[in-house]
């Protein structure tokens, strides 16, 4: 009867897929793991706010000799904040913490601060930011706000009066800044994820039918070594690899007509070192499946952590310590930091050289491993 035969071939995909271990653990084990790490990414709860001042205020004399510095009052009151980390600091000394990231904003009061606001009834403050994280840029404006306006009013005594007054705030940045949007910020991570991605898939499925069509075989009969097989394999399909890391490099900026600062050529060389890095990754993974299925089971267990971890969803800074000794194993993250250095700072290549390097490492050992899991393939 048709049931009963559409019940058997039902039967044996569940038999099948039953007795292939890998699959039943991507059914039951991985969307746990993928989920629960992505839910865990999400509800880190927000760090406070390393906030640098730097307070040059000369203070407000009246002819009685009283002396008031609103710059002295308003570093005290900021300091009652839960949402902000204060430390005072020197002119000199602000830019240089700020590009090293041990701050995210620097709130400057210049030398006739307390003057202006009794004269001009008006605070207007200098806010420097690093720039190149318009989500952080947003976060440290809004929470700088709210909280100047409520240092103020815990201040007794304010040239001119209690509130209301007229609050203004400059915001200066070192890297990118108000003209570079969300796209622009992301632009880095995106142009290093999808061309990893792509790439791997397209050399672990192309890879894996050489090697299902016989072709790999015949190669190992000839006098070539294993190690030139895969270089061979590496290089045809790292042409095709640098074809599209061009293409979409070209899309990104002439199409969607992204800001970026550093040069293209450092950019195209990042997208290089990792594309050669995911062929062999490619490569080297294809000798464990059996089918297209099985590549595409790879996704899950290889791609999807470098996505949570590589700090495209949260920047790796913020992540536990535990948490960044993973995402530093990850090649995405070295090339997403990299590919923003570049195109939101200006990094040149002396700067980047650590990123380079650890990219550059990453595709021999692939080309290693891919040598040494093709001879066990062929034993």
């Amino acid at each position: 009867m048709p049931k009963t035969r559409t019940l058997t071939v039902a039967w044996r995909i569940i038999t099948q897929i039953r007795r292939d271990h890998r699959t039943v653990g991507l059914i039951f084990i991985v969307p746990m793991v993928v989920i629960g790490l992505l839910g865990y990414i999400i509800r880190l709860p927000a760090e406070d706010i390393n906030l640098a001042i730097v307070n040059e205020d000369q203070g407000f004399s009246s002819p009685l000799g009283m002396s008031f510095s609103l710059g002295d009052e308003l570093v005290e009151a900021l300091q009652e904040s839960e949402d902000l980390v204060i430390s005072e600091i020197s002119e000199s000394e602000a830019e240089e913490n700020l590009k090293a990231g041990e701050i995210d904003a620097v709130l400057v009061f210049d030398e006739d601060f307390t003057q202006r606001v009794a004269e001009e009834q008006r605070i207007e403050f200098i806010l420097l930011l690093e720039g190149s994280d318009p989500a952080l840029n947003t976060r440290v404006q809004g929470t700088m706000s709210r909280e100047f306006i409520e240092a103020v009013q815990r201040i007794e005594g304010l040239p001119g009066g209690p509130p209301p007054f007229k609050l203004e705030v400059e915001t200066q940045y070192l890297y990118a800044g108000q003209n570079f949007d969300t796209l622009d910020s992301l632009a880095p991570v995106f142009i290093a994820f999808v061309a990893f991605f792509l790439i791997f898939l397209l050399t672990g499925v192309s890879f894996l039918r050489e090697r299902a069509g016989g072709t790999l075989e015949r190669l190992m009969a000839t006098p070539v070594t294993r190690l030139e097989v895969v270089l061979g394999y590496m290089i045809g399909f790292g042409f095709f690899a640098l074809i599209q890391s061009a293409v979409i490099l070209l899309f990104v900026i002439y199409i969607l007509g992204i800001h970026y600062v550093g040069n293209p050529a450092l950019i195209f060389l990042v997208e290089a070192l990792l594309t050669i890095g995911s062929v062999n990754l490619g490569i080297f993974l294809s000798t464990y499946a059996k089918n297209e299925l099985q590549i595409v089971q790879f996704i899950p267990l290889v791609i999807t952590p470098q996505v949570l971890l590589s700090g495209i969803l949260v920047p790796v800074e913020e992540f536990p310590n535990w948490l960044q000794g993973l995402a530093y194993l990850m090649p995405l993250t070295y090339a997403n930091q990299a590919l923003k250095n570049v195109m939101l700072k200006g990094f040149d290549l002396y700067q980047i050289g650590w990123e380079l390097a650890v990219l550059a490492g990453f595709a021999l050992l692939m080309i290693f491993l891919s040598a040494l899991t093709l001879r066990r393939e062929v034993a």
